[in-house]
């Protein structure tokens, strides 16, 4: 994708949750969705896919639960793929469950056939999950009569790194990595480069303005906004207390820049005017959301 490219030529760790111009052809996401209660909860299935092909949706199955499906699945152009969602709230009794991989299937339009599978997903319904400090009381028997080697081999490893540092290259170090880039200035360097362009269409342009945007309010809200829906974003931004007034229209006019290139019949006369004014939308919401660097007071003399 163009806002990869570019994004990830800025640097920054804010920029590796851009997916890849080379992404395959399908991916799954499968999580929890909300909070566990008791007796059940809610997983979110999504399956990222190239809508040149079609794409089946799996089912979770488990033994024990339940799984019903939380009304109609959504599909919603996210960058140059579609993204299919589907909630699904499951019950049963009290215990620890194993959700295992669920696979989505692709079928290109050259018969082409390409798989994608999750990673289990554990889940525990009315029952507190084990701590790591209720397994440090049960020790093995071979590890009791172990222990006198554990100990002399310890304190060796210790005497040998002890050496190891002692006579350590002095003048091999090198310098210190240097710090992230922060989010705020990935997301406008990167917007800058594509508004200034000339090769990209309105429509392209306004489409790597929404997947950067994504982007950065996952990098600095610690929310999913790259793998949600417009609406999911939008509905989150909205439950925000602290977030200053206008800013979720702002966010709106930004995710939906590509349907207003389509569709709108009032937006400005000129290309340039209209991608003015998201630049401004983007300029007062990264303002309103930046990261604050808290700095140390210079030492007073005495």
């Amino acid at each position: 994708m163009i806002v990869a490219v570019l994004l990830l030529a800025c640097g920054g760790d804010s920029a590796r949750s851009i997916p890849s111009g080379t992404a395959p052809p399908v991916e799954i996401r499968v999580g929890l969705d909300g909070e566990i209660r008791s007796g059940g909860g809610a997983v979110r299935v999504q399956v990222a896919y190239d809508p040149s092909g079609q794409v089946s949706l799996p089912e979770p199955k488990v033994d024990g639960l339940t799984f019903t499906a939380d009304g109609p699945p959504t599909t919603e152009r996210v960058g140059d793929r579609d993204v299919l969602t589907q909630r699904y709230v499951f019950s049963g009794a009290s215990g620890s469950y194993e959700l295992p991989p669920l696979t989505a299937a692709w079928h290109g339009p050259d018969g082409k056939d390409e798989e994608a599978s999750s990673p289990s997903l554990f889940v525990d319904v009315g029952v507190e999950p084990p701590r790591e400090g209720d397994l440090a009381d049960i020790v093995e028997p071979d590890r009791i009569r172990r222990w006198p080697w554990l100990v002399f081999g310890a304190v060796g490893a210790a005497f040998a790194a002890g050496l190891l540092f002692a006579f350590r290259p002095r003048d091999r170090r090198g310098p210190p990595p240097p710090p992230p880039v922060p989010p705020d200035r990935v997301a406008l360097e990167a917007w800058e480069r594509v508004r200034a362009d000339a090769s990209l269409s309105v429509e392209e342009k306004a489409t790597a303005l929404a997947e950067l945007f994504r982007v950065y309010v996952e990098a600095v809200l610690g929310f999913e906004a790259t793998a949600r829906t417009t609406r999911e974003i939008l509905d989150h931004l909205g439950s925000l207390t602290h977030l200053p007034e206008g800013n979720v229209q702002r966010a709106k006019r930004i995710l939906r820049a590509v349907d207003l290139v389509r569709f709108a019949e009032d937006r400005p006369r000129t290309p340039d005017e209209w991608l003015a004014d998201l630049d401004a939308d983007l300029r007062a919401f990264v303002d309103a959301t930046r990261p604050v660097s808290i700095q140390r007071p210079p030492a007073v003399k005495r």
